[in-house]
């Protein structure tokens, strides 16, 4: 294996999960315990299925028993990295404590790859929660889908800037087969697709919608949210379409201009 090989791998493993493998749990509350610090996680299979995708059957794992603690050792293509896992206090209470330090070390020792370790760089934020419940409020968590949800769409924006000086090193657009300027290609494992010249003020457009479709959705539906949005996309969508990232600007204007008039009738009511 190249060292070119091995960095193209790093790259691909680096890149963030999608927004709907994001999950958040509460952290520190504060004194009055109606905020708590949000940390972002994502679930084991979003790991895995990301080192199938990137790495096909090159990568295995194995666990090594250490006192209370376990240490996970993750191997890429021959190179194996290592991190440790602990039960924390809420899973010693229970009988899970060791597939949680399991899930921990692992997590761990991917981002020793660059597997999900931006998740560790999301900026610090305390949010909304309610206490009795033990989770946060809508009102939270239509906040927080938005940061992920902002923090994806720049990596793509960057992501797609990259590519074009990669297919175009003139940093010009590229010539269609017609001699017209066409817009540039990239790859998303199901062919070339055109894309926009990153950044523009349609795509930061697109991201503000987003974040609050997904904030007033949140607001308004709490944890039915997910599957609410997902049957409106498909809707206004005609079915061929089931995630919301994928909507245009005036499909997302319709939807939003939909919840901020349910929201109206549910408050005058």
């Amino acid at each position: 294996m190249t060292e070119n090989t091995m960095q193209e791998i790093l790259k691909e493993l680096s890149k963030p999960f999608h927004p709907s493998h994001i999950t958040w749990k509460p952290g520190v509350l504060n004194r009055d315990k109606n905020k708590a610090l949000a940390l972002a996680y994502a679930d084991l299979r979003a790991y895995q299925n990301r080192l199938d995708e990137v790495c096909g059957m090159n990568w295995s794992v194995s666990y090594t028993p250490w006192g209370d603690r376990i240490v996970c050792h993750l191997t890429i293509n021959g190179v194996t990295r290592s991190s440790t896992g602990e039960p924390d206090s809420q899973s010693e209470k229970s009988e899970i404590a060791g597939t949680a330090a399991e899930a921990q070390a692992f997590k761990r020792a991917c981002a020793m790859f660059g597997l999900g370790r931006y998740l560790y760089n999301l900026p610090t934020v305390w949010c909304e929660f309610d206490s009795e419940r033990k989770q946060f409020t809508a009102q939270g968590k239509g906040r927080l889908s938005g940061i992920i949800v902002q923090h994806y769409r720049r990596h793509m924006d960057a992501d797609v800037e990259l590519e074009e000086l990669h297919i175009n090193g003139y940093g010009e657009k590229e010539i269609g087969v017609n001699g017209s300027a066409s817009r540039p290609l990239r790859s998303d494992g199901n062919g070339l697709h055109e894309v926009y010249n990153a950044p523009t003020p349609q795509t930061s457009a697109l991201t503000a919608l987003l974040a609050e479709f997904n904030q007033l959705g949140q607001e308004i539906y709490g944890d039915q949210w997910e599957q609410v949005c997902r049957h409106n996309v498909e809707r206004i969508s005609g079915g061929s379409i089931q995630s919301s990232e994928e909507l245009g600007e005036d499909a997302l204007k319709k939807l939003v201009g939909g919840l901020k008039k349910l929201k109206r009738q549910r408050q005058a009511a």
